[in-house]
């Protein structure tokens, strides 16, 4: 491929690479500061983009997607030993303080699965999940379970949400990325959204989830019900 690799940053945004050139990609990231932070930059432009265009799935779209899993192959979930992840000590609320978290290196641990109730994820979301060195977690809170998996080959880390419980009146899940007093919105889980993928943040990051009474928030209105030091993944 003779392509400039710095001007592929924006087709990887979005996943729009093929899987040749995302790999290639992928290594000239580790090399990169300047493409690593457009990355960041265009990410967080589309999945604002998006939250402010999302609309309700088609009503024959679980049917579609139901008919879609019948014609692949379906591998079963490989199992880990579990071990402990460190939280943010400044978390200090119930629904928080309460979360089990158990953390599962390497495999794919089943992230492809999609039960009756289960919309697919977004291709950057999975391809962290089955990254060869990925490492992942996950959190029990009273809405239910999140997984968090890092890959530091691909320096990106992939929240999926699909196991929290639907919520009424129109509120919605959000993500952030908090460095000290510094709240950052990644993405509001709307519609099919219901996970994300994203550069791997800084050292001293914690990423979050809040319940918020929309999805064009720019600050936090309630305490996380979920944070995780993406490092200690």
């Amino acid at each position: 491929m003779s392509t400039d690799l710095h001007t592929l940053s924006g087709a990887y945004a979005v996943d729009a690479l093929s899987a040749e050139e995302a790999q290639l990609f992928d290594k000239h990231l580790e090399e990169c500061e300047s493409c690593r932070a457009e990355v960041r930059e265009l990410r967080a432009a589309a999945a604002r983009m998006g939250s402010a265009a999302a609309v309700a799935p088609p009503a024959d779209l679980k049917a579609r997607v139901l008919a879609a899993a019948d014609h692949q192959a379906q591998l079963p979930p490989r199992v880990r030993p579990a071990e402990a992840v460190r939280r943010r000590p400044w978390l200090t609320r119930a629904a928080v303080a309460a979360a089990a978290v158990a953390v599962v290196a390497g495999g794919a641990a089943g992230v492809s699965r999609l039960g009756d109730d289960e919309a697919p994820l977004a291709s950057g979301v999975t391809r962290v999940f089955e990254a060869r060195d990925h490492r992942e977690a996950e959190v029990s809170t009273e809405y239910g379970e999140v997984r968090v998996a890092t890959s530091p080959s691909r320096n990106e880390m992939a929240v999926d949400a699909r196991d929290l419980e639907p919520l009424g009146d129109g509120r919605v899940y959000q993500i952030w990325s908090i460095r000290g007093s510094e709240h950052q919105p990644v993405i509001a889980l709307v519609g099919d959204v219901k996970g994300a993928s994203m550069a791997m943040p800084a050292e001293g990051t914690t990423v979050a989830i809040t319940i918020e009474p929309s999805a064009d928030q720019q600050q936090p209105t309630t305490e996380p019900i979920v944070a995780v030091d993406p490092r200690a993944v």
